[in-house]
């Protein structure tokens, strides 16, 4: 009986250098839970990490940061998570609340504040994004960065070229103010801008109508994250084009990462502008027919004066002397 029991406790110490080599490893390979404030900062690091990290994105990508919804489960999930991202900016304003009610005391705060939507910004933000990963994780992510900051290159070139084509330069542009930096990064010209539509009086309506129409405006463009229809009134009373741009990575089809959205938003100004550009030439056509037809239909009134008038004096020149 003894010798079992001796027996049993040699073989459960040989058993304790694997046990605990178990633990350490399923603890060492545990995926870090990282929570971001908005999709320009979470499409940056699931693009980056992929399946290696648990990623949540607080605000949804149609949603203006503004408009955030705090959910129990938020709350649950920061309280669990390693990293959290944040923009810093104004539509943040519920986030303190947000980590104050989880009690995570070992959660790491990030801010990435700055530009994003053009394509330095964006390059801005994935080395600052990725530095911050390589630091705190201690992974290196040089290659990944290396790779995201050749898709924006690839991006700004298109634009570049593109906006040479287009004459770009030459396109004026009415737009929701927070797209100004990048409609401008696309080589437009912004003649005026406007906030969300809310703030907004029918004088400020009319003043921007008048100067779309004064300034020969060819592109309305919308924030999609704030309002689709405010820049279409506009457009209609100015005989413009009324597109609708993303602010946030995700938002609709094939804008996931932010050089996906930086290509789908540049696409959406040139496409806007070509079509302009065929409606006008089009409305200059038929206008110049209405003229033709006009000036025709004033030539044959004339003629038919003209006639009535020498019949009157064929008439008078035929008739008998009393």
């Amino acid at each position: 009986m003894k010798k079992t029991k001796m027996l049993t406790l040699v073989m459960a110490l040989m058993m304790l250098p694997l046990l605990l080599s178990s633990a350490v490893q399923a603890q060492t390979t545990e995926k870090p839970i990282i929570v971001c404030t908005t999709s320009a900062i979470g499409s940056v690091v699931e693009e980056l990490l992929g399946d290696t990290a648990d990623v949540l994105v607080l605000v949804q990508p149609g949603l203006c940061p503004a408009d955030f919804d705090m959910k129990p489960g938020y709350v649950d999930a920061v309280s669990k998570a390693d990293i959290l991202f944040k923009q810093n900016i104004q539509g943040e304003f519920w986030l303190d609340d947000l980590i104050e009610a989880t009690g995570n005391r070992d959660l790491t705060i990030v801010a990435v504040p700055g530009v994003y939507n053009t394509p330095a910004g964006a390059k801005n933000y994935i080395n600052g994004v990725g530095g911050n990963l390589s630091q705190i994780l201690r992974i290196d992510l040089d290659t990944a960065i290396l790779q995201m900051l050749t898709d924006v290159d690839n991006v700004a070139s298109l634009m570049e070229s593109q906006a040479e084509t287009l004459n770009a330069s030459e396109v004026k542009v009415i737009c929701m103010k927070w797209l100004q930096t990048f409609i401008e990064s696309a080589g437009f010209t912004v003649v005026a801008t406007f906030n969300p539509p809310e703030t907004l009086s029918l004088d400020d309506e009319a003043v921007l109508i008048g100067t779309a129409k004064s300034e020969g405006v060819a592109l309305v463009v919308d924030n999609l994250q704030i309002d689709t229809e405010f820049g279409a009134g506009i457009a209609t009373e100015a005989g413009a084009e009324h597109v609708v741009l993303t602010n946030f990575p995700g938002a609709v089809p094939n804008t996931e990462t932010l050089s996906k959205m930086l290509r789908y938003n540049a696409q959406q100004l040139f496409n806007g502008t070509v079509t302009w550009r065929s409606t006008s030439e089009l409305k200059a056509e038929t206008n110049d027919l209405k003229n033709q037809v006009s000036i025709f239909q004033l030539t044959t009134a004339l003629l038919a004066i003209v006639a009535c008038v020498e019949a009157v004096l064929l008439l008078t020149k035929r008739k008998p002397k009393q």
